[in-house]
């Protein structure tokens, strides 16, 4: 018997844009206008949910508020060191036709890489690797597990990870005072 083709399967193009309705901060909100009817602290918004897993997680109520402040810095962070980091300078090398020197890093750069290292830190070695490549890079977990429990625990470390994060960063209290320090997102990047 002569071997059987397998059929060609075609991978149907799929949209990386799906815009749901979501309630956010109002980026317009005034104190001083506070408790009138055109001024509220929340608004809906339309936002593309497949823009990285972390929101992804949000639309879906699967981290909370905290845990979304905590990944909103550590993006805001990963991308001013310039994605995957800062390379070594070599000041020996002369530059070649067309490439000029290296620019020298920021000081915003040095402070973005001294916070990262703390997180490692704070993280660990696994759970920092799954933090940059989600948060980060903005892979989806989907990309990083095939099995159902391999995405299972990859969502697992992400989520005690940002809890951790959030904690240390006082957007959420370790459970010892009545307040919680619940931070949004734009003051977030304000503090950055």
């Amino acid at each position: 018997m002569a071997g059987k083709r397998k059929p060609k399967v075609e991978l149907a193009w799929q949209s990386k844009i799906k815009v749901e309705t979501v309630t956010v901060d109002n980026p317009f909100y005034s104190r001083a206008h506070q408790g009138a009817g055109a001024n509220p602290v929340k608004i809906k918004a339309q936002i593309n949910i497949r823009e990285s897993a972390i929101v992804t997680l949000a639309a879906r109520k699967q981290i909370n508020e905290a845990q979304l402040a905590a990944a909103t810095r550590f993006r805001a962070l990963y991308e001013a060191m310039g994605g995957a980091g800062a390379g070594s300078f070599d000041y020996t090398r002369e530059p070649v036709d067309g490439g000029g020197s290296r620019e020298p890093m920021t000081e915003r750069q040095i402070r973005a890489g001294q916070e990262l290292k703390r997180c490692r830190e704070i993280l660990g070695v696994r759970a920092y690797d799954i933090m940059s490549k989600v948060a980060g890079q903005g892979y989806a977990i989907g990309e990083l597990a095939k099995s159902h429990r391999a995405r299972t625990t990859l969502a697992d470390y992400l989520k005690d990870g940002l809890d951790e994060l959030a904690r240390d960063w006082g957007f959420e209290n370790a459970g010892n005072s009545r307040k919680s320090k619940t931070a949004t997102c734009a003051d977030v990047t304000k503090r950055i």
